[in-house]
């Protein structure tokens, strides 16, 4: 968002030292590196006195639940309108 609403400012120099002061993985790709994930998740918990996050480990693909067949809806009362407070 902010490289959309401040596109401009986002890009100087003094914008980019002051988010890397705010959010230290800024600009950072953590998709599929969960080490760099636990490296901020510890660093987040140690500034904001949370308790250490889990660790990360590799997740197995999940497994797929038995499929029912869907359920018909349940047709509407006659008159619901006459269940309602005025």
């Amino acid at each position: 968002m902010l490289q959309k609403v401040f596109k401009d400012k986002v890009a100087t120099p003094a914008w980019q030292e002051k988010l890397h002061q705010i959010v230290p993985s800024y600009g950072t790709q953590l998709n599929g590196s969960p080490e760099k994930v636990a490296q901020e998740w510890a660093y987040t918990a140690k500034v904001l006195q949370l308790t250490p996050p889990p660790a990360i480990g590799q997740v197995a693909a999940p497994v797929a639940a038995p499929t029912e067949a869907p359920k018909a809806p349940k047709a509407p009362k006659a008159n619901a309108a006459s269940d309602m407070a005025l």
